[in-house]
């Protein structure tokens, strides 16, 4: 025997019903992608270079010294520091070495990265 109950009777439970399950969607607890307490997205980083000689124009002009050779090939990020006369041949090419060029009686007058 079947029996066939009248919408009136139905439409309350399947309110009811579909109430439950949109009530269980907004109960979540973790973070919202739009909130303030979001981690902030990943950010790029450039690549370190090996030597940048702009670093080293502090000391243009000064007497060279070891310890100041030391401290720009510091600054600059480089493996290896010399100095060079300007009228010098050029060395082997490498990235990674500050080249600092000086007059004769030893005063700085510019840096390079080869």
């Amino acid at each position: 025997m079947n029996i066939i109950r009248p919408a009136w009777q139905i439409l309350p439970l399947c309110v009811a019903s579909a109430l439950a399950v949109l009530a269980g969607c907004q109960m979540r607890g973790d973070v919202r992608p739009l909130s303030s307490e979001a981690p902030p997205p990943p950010a790029f980083v450039d690549a370190p270079a090996r030597c940048i000689a702009a670093r080293a124009r502090f000391a243009l002009g000064q007497r060279v010294t070891r310890p100041l050779l030391e401290e720009m090939r510091m600054r600059t990020g480089s493996l290896s520091a010399r100095t060079a006369l300007p009228e010098e041949t050029v060395t082997p090419f490498a990235s990674d070495r500050l080249i600092v060029d000086i007059e004769p009686n030893g005063r700085i007058v510019a840096t390079r990265c080869t």
